[in-house]
């Protein structure tokens, strides 16, 4: 979610727009699963209001009174969804729909094993499903579902705890296309009207289960281990659209290689028109419609987004507040990318860059990356979860090297494929695959706010190098190693490396050569800040 969420004004904006409801999502998923969606959707030109048919697959896993599921209610403003029916294999069931919620008593259903629920609705979505008109004048629909807005349109237990396989089959007037999660099965018209149906393979999260209908112009640009990678822009700025997306490859290719095989059984990059810009759902990644003017500018954003597919996508958050497992790590990968396309250099200065950005938000707002104090999900959308999670597994990279981080990536991945997990899962892989205990790592970067401010002052007598560090941040103390480059006299310098334990702390080194320079973090691995002088 590159361009909806890392742009700062846009995550103001977005603070007074977004609540994130309670969903009681833990009491849901002990006692019933949802394992497959079949969404039929009707739109039309004439208004705005969409005709749906769900079937909801249901596991039981334990008795309950009611069986709760999300659907928007009609608001004042008259928009939002009325339910004519809901029914099982036996006929209509009782219901109730209010607050945005549907409560089904489990006793007129068969809810000792599976059953398949269908439920009937019309209504103009108020938000989740985006009916608009495009940059061009021209009406679209996009689906627009993170965090919590799926529920707009579609019923369904909207947290991304619940992921289940999917099946769309739109209905739309025939001068549309459409695009959605997995592959399409089926196309026809009649009586001009594009019935169009689309089914996923593997299970998904709600928050990505997306439509795109709109006037598109569409390249299959290539296949990448039989991938299908195709772009779906609008047709007035086709020829710039086809050079922007083509940067989707070479991403594509590196997180291949670097984690695992890709996820999903295609990849469009489609241009789209929402409220807040892209969105990497599975298989089907929405961009901001301004991403598009031929300048072939969209190579990060895309690498952004693809990453997503993996983590966020394929490997899911099992709650909003561990979101950096998505953000963080799509945010990290980008920037190996970069490093790997373009250089250290390269890198040092975006990821140098992300760390201006982790201080700067620090001045406006001071918490955790894991911060269960928030309630409002846009501000779980900031640098915290996006640059200061990538420094942490900047910092994690360093503690293991090269090798073993790539395998924590992919046996993390990998064990989690198609499922979902959080924190404390990363870091059992992590412990296992190192043999070392990272608690306080995982602990003091995640749970805690703030990052180290270091007073350095060093002495140098008659061969001893006397260090004395002092940590000046407000908040949490820091342990972790840091090196310093001790450069002397002649341009030679030594690298040397100290455990920071304590607020306060000195160090006395052995050192043959007349010093003139100490550098703080020389490798740039540490998100830290350091003030050196020389007593």
């Amino acid at each position: 979610m590159n361009s909806k969420k890392i742009l700062f004004s846009l995550f103001i904006s977005f603070l007074g727009l977004a609540v994130l409801t309670a969903q009681d999502h833990e009491s849901r998923y002990k006692y019933f699963d949802v394992t497959n969606y079949s969404f039929s959707i009707q739109l039309n030109d004439s208004t705005d209001i969409i005709y749906g048919e769900a079937q909801l697959s249901i596991s039981f896993i334990q008795k309950k009174d009611t069986l709760i599921l999300d659907l928007a209610s009609i608001k004042s403003s008259g928009k939002g969804m009325v339910i004519t029916e809901i029914s099982d294999k036996n006929g209509p069931v009782a219901f109730q729909h209010k607050s945005d919620k549907i409560y089904i008593p489990t006793t007129s259903i068969n809810s000792e094993g599976n059953t398949i629920l269908s439920i009937k609705y019309h209504g103009i979505p108020a938000d989740g499903l985006i009916i608009s008109k495009n940059k061009f004048g021209d009406r679209t629909f996009f689906g627009d579902n993170w965090p919590n807005r799926t529920h707009n349109w579609l019923p369904c237990i909207d947290h991304p705890s619940d992921k289940s396989k999917l099946k769309f089959t739109v209905t739309a007037p025939s001068h549309y296309q459409v695009i959605s999660n997995g592959l399409c099965t089926g196309e026809s018209i009649n009586a001009g009207y594009l019935t169009s149906i689309w089914e996923t393979a593997v299970p998904l999260p709600t928050k990505l289960m997306v439509i795109g209908v709109a006037n598109f112009a569409k390249q299959n640009l290539a296949l990448v281990s039989r991938i299908p990678v195709s772009t779906w822009v609008y047709p007035q700025n086709e020829t710039q659209g086809f050079i922007d997306y083509s940067a989707a490859i070479k991403p594509l290719v590196y997180f291949s290689n670097l984690i695992a095989p890709f996820p999903f059984n295609k990849l469009a990059n489609v241009q789209s028109t929402t409220l807040y810009g892209g969105m990497e759902n599975a298989s089907c990644i929405f961009y901001a419609e301004n991403s598009v003017n031929g300048k072939g500018r969209t190579e990060r954003l895309m690498a952004h987004e693809i990453a997503h597919q993996w983590f966020g996508d394929a490997l899911s958050e099992n709650d909003w507040y561990h979101i950096w497992l998505s953000e963080g790590f799509a945010t990290y990968l980008t920037g190996m990318y970069i490093e790997q396309t373009y250089g250290r250099a390269a890198f040092i200065k975006h990821i140098n860059a992300e760390r201006q950005e982790v201080f700067d938000f620090e001045k406006l707002h001071l918490g955790p990356i894991i911060d269960t104090s928030l309630t409002i999900s846009a501000e779980l959308l900031s640098p915290n979860t996006y640059q200061k999670a990538s420094w942490v597994l900047h910092m994690l990279r360093k503690e293991l090297g090269d090798t073993l981080f790539n395998k924590c990536l992919q046996t993390f991945y990998f064990n989690f494929q198609y499922k979902n997990a959080d924190t404390d899962d990363f870091k059992v892989v992590v412990e296992k695959l190192s043999g070392r205990d990272f608690g306080k790592f995982f602990e003091q970067w995640l749970y805690k706010s703030g990052h180290p401010v270091l007073d350095i002052s060093w002495t140098f007598q008659e061969h001893s190098l006397v260090l004395k560090l002092k940590q000046t941040q407000k908040n949490t103390i820091y342990q972790f190693p840091l090196e310093l480059k001790v450069i002397n006299k002649n341009s030679v310098s030594t690298l040397i490396k100290v455990d920071i334990t304590s607020p306060e702390e000195s160090f006395t080194l052995n050192y043959n050569n007349n010093p003139i320079e100490i550098i703080a973090d020389p490798g740039n691995w540490m998100l830290m800040e350091a003030l050196i002088t020389q007593q």
